[in-house]
């Protein structure tokens, strides 16, 4: 009676052994308590906007670059969705926003790095469109729907805070585009372009998490804490 009851015991765990096996290697994305990122204190990005000449740390220009960069079309919310075939409440949004800001992050830290790690990086040498930052992103408080949308990419960069891409051990340049409709999809490895920032929240919403969507569009790399 004990050994059929073993054997059922194990029948029944098979499933679960199976999962144990199936998950995505995550070992090289590692965010300890006692991990602190010192990039936000070595140097501030320089924005000439039509309202004067601004000076943002890397965090908060990663804040302002996503919510610039984001189709204006795409809705946010706060809550949770529920995946079928996951069987499991999943944020979509937060996960395409936590790649998301790597990516931004990523690209600020290796062209300050290219330029030489000055005190203060001129925006034009990032070779992103010109923006102004400072006046959309404080509008955005007056709108509901928008105000939303700051909330969730604050969020997902605070949950990422100092997080980039690297490859041997080097902060790695992240290429991305974006084909403005979010409707509007590239279901390749970015077509061999970089990122889609697009086809990047299809991914989440199949339940991939931020880690999984970094993986998707660029090989061979890790995300680390920059120290």
């Amino acid at each position: 009676m004990k050994r059929m009851l073993r054997v059922l015991a194990f029948i029944i765990c098979i499933p679960f052994i199976g999962t144990m096996f199936v998950k995505p290697d995550k070992s090289n994305w590692k965010k300890e308590e006692e991990e602190t990122s010192v990039l936000d204190e070595r140097f501030e990005i320089r924005v000439n906007e039509e309202t004067g000449s601004f000076r943002y740390r890397p965090e908060k220009l990663t804040e302002l670059l996503m919510y610039y960069m984001v189709p204006e079309d795409m809705v946010f919310s706060s809550s949770e969705d529920y995946i079928e075939g996951i069987g499991m409440a999943h944020d979509p949004e937060q996960e395409y926003l936590k790649a998301l800001a790597v990516v931004c992050r990523s690209n600020l830290t290796y062209i300050w790095e290219c330029e030489g790690a000055p005190a203060v990086l001129d925006y034009e040498k990032l070779q992103f469109e010109t923006a102004d930052f400072s006046a959309d992103y404080q509008s955005a408080v007056y709108d509901d729907e928008k105000d939303t949308k700051r909330r969730e990419i604050k969020r997902a960069a605070m949950d990422t805070f100092g997080a980039v891409i690297t490859k041997e051990n080097k902060v790695s340049a992240a290429p991305f585009f974006t084909t403005s409709l979010s409707d509007m999809m590239m279901g390749e490895e970015g077509d061999g372009v970089g990122f889609s920032l697009n086809y990047a929240y299809e991914l989440a919403k199949q339940g991939m998490d931020f880690y999984e969507i970094l993986k998707y569009f660029f090989t061979d790399i890790k995300v680390n804490i920059y120290e």
